[in-house]
């Protein structure tokens, strides 16, 4: 069941929360991380990532040798996103991206 109205219409707006204009950032690895961070202060920032955890992919072959390692190249991404940073985080997958009407329908993962 993807997210209905009430999504769409939360950020149809130019304008959301404390005044500043809101960002959807689709993906929340390494890149929607930092942009996350980096957009925060001048945007109501949310992400969508359709995985519920951040993984150090390159570091995963050691985790094969050494099973311990895997808590130091893995974190869920809801705590840090939202609690360390600031910003809203979502587990689905986009499934609709409009820019001219700017709205996004998201299927929740839960």
């Amino acid at each position: 069941q993807v997210l209905s109205a009430p999504w769409r219409v939360a950020t149809r707006g130019k304008v959301g929360a404390m005044g500043k204009p809101r960002c959807l950032l689709i993906g929340g690895q390494f890149t929607g991380t930092f942009c996350a961070r980096d957009l925060k202060k001048r945007f109501y920032v949310t992400v969508v990532d359709a995985k519920e955890y951040f993984e150090y992919t390159p570091g995963v072959l050691r985790a094969y040798v050494k099973p311990c390692h895997l808590d130091a190249l893995t974190f869920t991404l809801q705590p840090v996103l939202e609690r360390s940073m600031g910003v809203k985080f979502i587990w689905g997958e986009v499934k609709t991206l409009n820019g001219e009407q700017k709205y996004a329908e998201i299927k929740p993962i839960f």
